[in-house]
Order: C-alpha cells, then structure tokens, then sequence
C-alpha cells in the first residue's frame, strides 16, 4: 500500500525535528522512487508546506536559524536528487513553446521557493532558465533580452524587500516590452498592497494539473 502524502509530510517533519537530515532527504526521495508520490505532489503538498511551515517557526521564533537553515539544505538535496524525475516528467509532455526566466532580485538570497517553481514549469513543458538568489537588475534585462523569453519571474521571501522589488518590476517592464512579469514568494503571502492581481502568478492556474 503507497503512502499518501500526508504521511510523507509528516515523516519528513519528523525527521526534522529531530535534525536528522539524511531521513528526511531519504524519506523524500524513496517516497518518489518508489512511485509513491510523484514529484508534483512532492514539491505541492510535501516540500512547500515544509518550507512554510519552517518559516513561520522561525518568524514567530519557535525555529533556530539554524534550524531553518538545517531544513533548507535538506529540501535542497531533496530537490537536486529528484531533478532527472523533473526531466523525465518534462521529455513526457509536449512543450508549450514558452519560456521562462526565473531570479531572485538583489539582496534576496532565499531562491529555494523559486527552484521549485522552475521544475513545476520545466515539468509542464516549458523552457526554463533559472538564475537563482542576488541577480543584478542589468542582468536579469540581459539574460530576458538574450535567451528571447516570454516571461519573466522573480521570488521574495520577505515584506521588507517588496518596496524595492516594484521599483524593480516596473524597471523590467519599461525595459522588456512585450515580456510578462510575474512575482511570487512568501512575501506575497502577507502583503499584496501596491500589486495587481495579474502581476503574483497563481501557479496552479497557470500550469494546470502539468505542473
């Protein structure tokens, strides 16, 4: 009988606790190899709830810092050890002929959230080119101008960077036209003053049940 979910989560979060990264990395992995849960359901109901809840124990202080970082590094071993599954998932469907380019802004050094995001877009067929944490603007102008993409999409783990992360959005569109924009990250969670609805993508919407 597979396990759901659920108790991969759960198992996970255990293992955690207990600062038992190599359990938590295995518990994850096996979950995938086995065809338990395939990666969709790893990184939407797994590893997200994971991060945030990790999150909000380190926001309220019931989490070390380094305890987040501890969690952190296992959800990225997870995520480097199930990446030729995201491969496989994406040779399996046909690509949409879009593109995507994924970074963190400058001084946003949490770009984990944004991995994900780009295996969910790689495992619906698009093309993806992820930059990852502390991306100067001209860069990101760049790469978007370079590689010919479609959108563009940036991650904020924090409120405190989202007065500057407009600053940075309406700069990248005035200098990509024709390029959507897209913003996300648990910033969003607390706060959408200032943002239109269109500009904090909604995956799930977006990529249908592909990613």
């Amino acid at each position: 009988m597979g396990r759901t979910t659920d108790e991969v989560r759960r198992e996970v979060a255990a293992a955690l606790k207990e600062h038992d990264r190599a359990a938590a990395v295995r518990t994850a992995v096996e979950a995938v190899s086995s065809g338990a849960v395939d990666v969709p359901a790893l990184y939407r109901d797994v590893l997200v709830p994971l991060m945030h809840d990790t999150g909000e124990g380190w926001r309220t202080g019931t989490t070390k810092v380094w305890e987040e970082h501890l969690a952190s590094q296992a959800v990225r071993s997870i995520v480097e050890l199930v990446y030729p599954a995201v491969l496989k998932g994406k040779a399996d469907v046909p690509p949409t002929g879009r593109s995507v380019l994924l970074a963190c802004p400058p001084e946003e050094a949490h770009d984990l959230g944004l991995r994900l995001v780009a295996d969910r877009f790689d495992m619906a067929g698009w093309t993806t080119y992820f930059l990852g944490a502390d991306t100067p603007f001209d860069e990101v102008v760049d790469a978007a101008r370079t590689l010919g993409v479609d959108a563009v999409a940036l991650s904020s783990s924090t409120h405190f960077h989202l007065v500057a992360l407009r600053r940075h959005v309406d700069r990248l569109r005035a200098g990509l036209p024709g390029v959507e924009v897209w913003v996300g990250g648990p910033a969003f969670a607390v706060d959408r003053l200032g943002w239109r609805d269109e500009e904090i993508v909604d995956l799930d919407a977006l990529l249908g049940d592909a990613g």
